[in-house]
C-alpha cells in the first residue's frame, strides 16, 4: 500500500499501549498471516490520519509487508477522539485504569459538548444523562461513569500518571512512587538547610524534620508522688505537661513525619494527648527491654517505652522491625537513651533528623538540648 498516511501525535498518544509480549505476539502474527485487520484513517482533505492500527502500520513498514487503509470521515476532531477511545474500550486486554481512563475522556468530551451532565435526546425533547446514557452503553453505574471523568481529569494535570496508565502501570504504585519522590525532593532541601546551618538554633529555625526524636523532661511531681525517683530523681530541669504540650514540635516537623517520644510506664497516660496537641496520630508502641530491674513503687521497671506517631503519610523505609529491642542502659546516667535505639531510628525513618532534650551531640542530627 503506497498511500501517505500522516501519525497525529495527539491521537497517538490517546491509545493504550501494548506490553512487550503483546507487541510481540502481533509482530509475529503479522510476519506470519499477513496484516488482516485494516488500518483506519480519518480522510480530510485528500489526506489520511491514521486513528487506529499504529502498531501495525510500523510492524509493516519494518517488513514490508502490505496493508490495506479505511477510510472514515468525521465533523471535527473531538468526534475522532470519542471513536478512538470507543474503539479502545473494545479491546479486551485492557488494564482495569485503562478502560476507566477512556470511559472518562468519553464522558468528559460528551458532558463538554452539550454544555453540562443532561442533553436532549431528540426524541419528543427527552432528557438523558450523559452519565446514564454511557451506563447503559459499558454496563456500568452512573456513579461509575462519573468518577472516570474525575480519574481522567486528574490524569490530564498529571502526565507521569497518565503515562503509566497507558503503559499498563500499577496506578496505585506509580502514585505512591510520584508521592515519595516529592517528599524525598522535600527531605533533600531541608537537609540541604541543615547542612548550611552555622549552629543549632539556625537549622531548626530554617529546616522542617521529617523524624523527631523527643525524651521530654518529665515533671513527675504533677503525676502525685512526690520524689518519686528517690535517688534517681533528674538533676535537670523538668516541664509541666502543660508546657510539654506547647512545646513547638508542630512548627518543627515537616508536613509528613515521624516522631518517637520516650515515656516511662508510669507517665503513659501524658502521651497520647500530647501526641494530639502536637498534630501526630499514634500508630504503634516500641519498648526498650532493659537488661536488670530498676526502680519502682510497686512493679520494679524493666522497660521503657517509645511512642511512635506519624504526621501526613510517611512510610518507614523497613518493614522488618519488631516492636522490643535489648539494649543495656545509656552511659550518660539516668534519662540517657541506648545508641541501638538511633541506629534503629536512622533504618526506620528518614532524616533530616531532630532530637529534642538530647544531651549529647549526635552524627548526622540536629540536637536542641541541654547542649544545644
Amino acid at each position: 500500500m503506497s498511500e501517505s498516511i500522516v501519525i497525529d501525535a495527539e491521537f497517538k498518544a490517546l491509545i493504550p499501549g501494548l506490553r512487550a509480549q503483546e507487541l510481540g505476539a502481533l509482530e509475529q502474527s503479522i510476519k506470519a498471516e499477513g496484516c488482516r485487520d485494516a488500518l483506519v484513517v480519518w480522510w480530510k482533505c485528500g489526506e489520511g490520519i491514521l486513528i487506529d492500527g499504529h502498531h501495525r502500520l510500523e510492524i509493516c513498514r519494518r517488513h514490508g509487508i502490505e496493508y490495506r487503509v479505511e477510510r472514515l470521515e468525521f465533523g471535527g476532531r473531538d468526534e475522532v477522539m470519542d471513536w478512538i477511545d470507543r474503539n479502545q474500550m473494545a479491546r479486551r486486554n485492557l488494564t482495569p485504569d485503562q478502560f476507566t481512563l477512556l470511559l472518562g475522556r468519553l464522558y468528559n468530551r460528551q458532558k463538554q459538548k452539550h454544555g453540562g451532565e443532561r442533553k436532549s435526546s431528540g426524541q419528543n425533547d427527552h432528557l438523558i444523562k450523559t452519565s446514564e446514557k454511557l451506563a447503559v452503553e459499558y454496563g456500568v453505574s452512573e456513579k461509575t461513569v462519573r468518577r472516570a471523568g474525575g480519574f481522567a481529569k486528574e490524569l490530564e494535570e498529571t502526565p507521569e500518571l497518565a503515562e503509566a496508565v497507558k503503559e499498563g502501570k500499577s496506578i496505585v504504585k506509580v502514585k505512591r512512587a510520584l508521592k515519595e519522590k516529592r517528599r524525598e525532593n522535600r527531605r533533600r532541601r531541608n537537609r540541604i538547610k541543615v547542612k548550611s546551618a552555622k549552629n543549632v538554633s539556625e537549622a531548626i529555625k530554617q529546616a522542617k524534620f521529617a523524624t523527631i526524636v523527643i525524651d521530654p523532661p518529665w515533671d513527675w511531681e504533677d503525676e502525685g508522688d512526690v520524689n518519686q525517683m528517690g535517688r534517681a530523681k533528674p538533676d535537670y530541669s523538668t516541664l509541666s505537661f502543660d508546657e510539654l504540650k506547647r512545646l513547638p514540635v508542630a512548627e518543627l516537623a515537616d508536613q509528613d513525619c515521624h516522631l518517637y517520644l520516650w515515656i516511662t510506664n508510669r507517665s503513659l497516660p501524658k502521651g497520647f494527648p500530647l501526641l494530639e496537641a502536637w498534630g501526630f496520630r499514634y500508630i504503634t508502641c516500641l519498648t526498650w527491654r532493659k537488661p536488670s530491674y530498676g526502680m519502682g513503687n510497686y512493679f520494679r521497671g524493666q522497660t521503657e517505652h517509645v511512642l511512635f506517631a506519624v504526621k501526613g503519610s510517611q512510610p518507614l523505609k523497613r518493614k522488618d522491625v519488631g516492636t522490643i529491642f535489648d539494649a543495656p542502659r545509656g552511659k550518660g546516667g539516668h534519662s540517657s537513651k541506648p545508641s541501638v535505639f538511633f541506629d534503629l531510628v536512622q533504618s526506620c525513618s528518614p532524616g533530616p533528623f531532630l532530637e529534642m532534650f538530647g544531651r549529647e551531640d549526635r552524627k548526622g542530627w540536629v540536637v536542641w538540648g541541654e547542649n544545644g
